[in-house]
This record gives C-alpha cells, sequence and structure tokens, in this order.
C-alpha cells in the first residue's frame, strides 16, 4: 500500500460538474531500472485542502492514483486496473492498527517462552505474520538540508539529502513555495497530507509495539515534505548499491478550473478495506 502511495503522480479528468480553481503541475518520470530509461509524462491536481497524483505509465503496480482529501481526512487509492479503491481514514487506521496490536501481543506472549538463544530467530520469523503486508523494521529517515543552490528548470532551488544509516536513498531540489503558480496554496494541502501519513505510521507503529517496525523511510517523499521548506522541483531516488533508480522533475505549474469530481473515486469503482477484502 505505501508503496503504491509514494510513486503516485498523476491525475485524470471529467466533465459535467461545476469547477473551482486550482493548480495543475506537469511532472516528467524518468524510470532508470529499465535501458535505456523510460519517461513519461504526469500530472498532479491541487485545489483548496485537496490534492490528485497518480502513478506515471509503466511505473509501479500496475495504473492507479492517490486522492488526498484534506477536507475529510482521508486518502483514497484507486486501482484502475481491478476498478476498486480504498479509503483510509482515521476508522480504517484504527481498525488495521488493532489488529497490528492484536498479532504484536500475540507474538509477545509466545516469545516468552522461547530461549534467550533463540529469540531473535523466532520473533523475526513471527514477524511475517503481522498483518495487511506491513513494512518490514525500518530505521528512521535523517532529511538534510546542504545549502548547495542551482537552477533547476528555471526555479532557484536548494538541494535537501535523505539518508537512512548514513546511506543516501533521495536527493530533492527544492525552490521556495512562492516561486512556484499556487504553490502558497498548495503547501497547505501538501503538509496536511504530510501529516496524515506520519500519523498514520505513528498508529500502526504504536501498535506494534516495537515488533514491527515503520520507521519514517516508510513515508517516502510524504515524510519529506514534513523536513523540507519548499515544492520539490526534482526528486531523485537511488538503490540499495548507490545507482539512480528513478526521477521526477516538475515541467510546468498552470491555473485551471478543476471538477469537484476530479477529488472523487471513479463512479462505479468497488470500495474495498485496507485488508483487501
Amino acid at each position: 500500500m505505501t508503496r503504491r502511495i509514494l510513486m503516485a503522480l498523476c491525475t485524470t479528468s471529467m466533465l459535467g460538474l461545476p469547477s473551482s480553481a486550482g493548480v495543475v503541475y506537469e511532472i516528467e518520470v524518468k524510470d532508470h531500472g529499465q535501458s535505456p530509461a523510460k519517461t513519461s509524462e504526469t500530472e498532479m491536481a491541487a485545489e483548496g485542502r485537496n490534492l490528485k497524483m497518480g502513478i506515471a505509465p509503466g511505473q509501479g503496480d500496475g495504473r492507479g492514483e492517490m486522492i488526498f482529501r484534506g477536507d475529510r481526512r482521508e486518502m483514497v487509492v484507486v486501482d484502475h486496473d481491478e476498478q476498486s479503491y480504498v479509503v483510509i481514514d482515521e476508522a480504517a487506521i484504527q481498525q488495521l492498527a488493532g489488529q497490528v496490536s492484536q498479532v504484536a501481543d500475540q507474538m509477545a506472549e509466545a516469545l516468552k517462552n522461547v530461549p534467550e538463544d533463540q529469540r531473535a530467530l523466532v520473533e523475526k520469523m513471527m514477524k511475517q505474520r503481522m498483518p495487511a503486508r506491513q513494512a518490514p523494521e525500518a530505521p528512521a529517515a535523517d532529511v538534510r538540508r546542504t545549502g548547495e543552490r542551482a537552477d533547476k528548470n528555471g526555479y532557484p532551488c536548494v538541494k535537501y539529502e535523505v539518508l537512512v544509516e548514513g546511506r543516501r536513498i533521495r536527493e530533492l531540489w527544492v525552490t521556495d513555495w512562492g516561486n512556484v503558480e499556487g504553490g502558497d496554496e498548495a503547501r497547505d494541502a501538501f503538509r496536511e497530507m504530510a501529516e496524515f501519513f506520519s500519523e498514520m505510521l505513528d498508529a500502526f507503529s504504536d501498535a506494534a509495539g516495537g515488533l514491527g517496525g515503520f520507521g519514517a523511510q516508510d513515508g517516502g517523499i510524504f515524510a519529506d515534505m514534513k523536513e523540507i521548506d519548499g515544492f520539490p522541483v526534482v526528486t531523485s531516488g537511488f538503490g540499495g548499491d548507490g545507482s539512480l533508480e528513478d526521477e521526477s522533475a516538475l515541467r510546468s505549474a498552470r491555473r485551471q478550473a478543476i471538477d469537484p469530481a476530479e477529488f472523487e473515486p471513479p463512479a462505479g469503482y468497488k470500495r474495498r478495506s485496507m485488508l483487501g477484502q
């Protein structure tokens, strides 16, 4: 689930309903996991407290998008291949956190009778029972403003690096919010989304009681948004060997009327739970 959320970057279009003012950002995405690297164009829309982003063609597990509704404090993850969607709200988070907590309690009870020299191995095996394919234990990410400056795609930027245990996993060139069309308005939606995502990870971490890790790196760029002060113009992701895996770059930003239906799941799609039901 997190992976699908961490890769979302485009929007769709619907007609016939009243529209409101917003901003649309055109994003270029490069997948360096292919040779030669595959380039695709996607969009991201922001209006008020709402954001809509999606998976670039050829990226990730399939075709989908993410909608963050700040006005309802919920995240909607759409899967176009299965014509379904999942709503992540406070109730869903608490439900899943409750299941994580229940399994964690069962694990802790079972470990009481395991000899000390075998406990680490048994604990590792039991973590695989955590529900909903939760992320493996992950250390916290360290977001650093380097002070290095450069112009990127016409925007004056400062470079940030995201490190995990000293290894660079992301690099971001960030410009002031006011330098980007609609940036001041989009800023609050981005920050509210980052806060929501952080609260979700905290709920899972607290429920796991230390038996299942939910480090800051799980949130990807969503977690980074709490630490950086500005709009990421260019973002690069790196693999375990330090090689460049993917890039995204802001190409343009424009004011545009956005249909309110853009921030809803497509009509006729089936709602599923976070547990895959």
